[in-house]
């Protein structure tokens, strides 16, 4: 793996799902754009990760043009500088792209279609984890916890009930009868 992304701050990223089938369109220093077989992974404020056939892949610190579109808003276009490079397979890499003077418009842009989209996410997992919560299954590893528990609540509920039958004066004199 190679990285120039330690140089550059990094904001929580966004993980696309297969869904959005979210395409990248590239340029390089050559200004030739392609999209053949790009798909973005993630998005952040910072920047964004793609993949890329190798034989289309950037150069680690080439300054590359990118369109995209950010989630809940259209088509934008902006520079980026290549900040990692990884093999996902043989013939694929994910390219990690820093972007470079990104306008505050876009910026506006694109934070409130991440937010909105986190919070879509958010909701989702809330229900899938209500639909998909399990009942905890009873086990006799905790039994000799439960059967202390029940002893002490008997015990608890028995001086109760001796407190509240004999007067205080006569639990007294028991007491001292029994010593």
């Amino acid at each position: 793996m190679t990285s120039l992304a330690r140089y550059h701050g990094r904001s929580p990223r966004y993980i696309l799902d297969t869904e959005d089938e979210s395409l990248i369109r590239v340029a390089g220093p050559k200004q030739v754009p392609w999209e053949e077989g790009t798909e973005i992974k993630n998005v952040s404020l910072t920047g964004l990760a793609f993949t890329a056939p190798d034989d289309l892949c950037p150069l680690l610190g080439e300054v590359v043009k990118i369109q995209f579109v950010p989630p809940g808003a259209k088509q934008m276009a902006c520079y980026g500088i290549v900040t990692r490079l990884e093999n996902i397979s043989e013939s694929r890499t994910l390219v990690g792209v820093h972007f470079y003077k990104l306008e505050m418009s876009q910026r506006i842009v694109l934070a409130q279609g991440l937010a909105r989209k986190f919070k879509e996410n958010q909701e989702r997992s809330e229900i899938d984890g209500l639909l998909n919560r399990t009942r905890p299954k009873v086990s006799l590893a905790n039994l000799p916890q439960l059967v202390m528990m029940g002893l002490l609540a008997t015990l608890w509920c028995g001086a109760i009930w001796s407190l509240l039958r004999f007067e205080y004066v006569g639990l007294y004199k028991k007491l001292l009868g029994l010593f």
